[in-house]
């Protein structure tokens, strides 16, 4: 199980969660927590379906190595766990 880094932005209503390094992975939602789950969901099925082609996610950033940019907040994904 991984923890990815994911960075947040937005505003009341509209937020936007994004992977470093899984470009192309984005969750959006009218809150925060919103946004969060489905960021989770969002990286749980890309993670089910690169395991069904045969594929592994690579390691995630070190969270003191991800470059945050301005108006964006560095959060955590919670630990993705593929079903067999």
């Amino acid at each position: 199980m991984s923890q990815y880094p994911a960075l947040i932005d937005g505003e009341k209503g509209a937020y936007g969660v994004t992977f470093p390094d899984l470009p192309g992975i984005v969750a959006m939602g009218s809150t925060i927590e919103e946004a969060m789950a489905h960021a989770e969901q969002a990286l749980r099925g890309y993670a089910t379906e690169a395991s069904r082609a045969g594929s592994v996610l690579g390691p995630p950033t070190a969270v003191e190595n991800v470059e945050v940019p301005h108006g964006h907040a560095l959060v955590s994904v919670p630990p993705v766990a593929l079903a067999d």
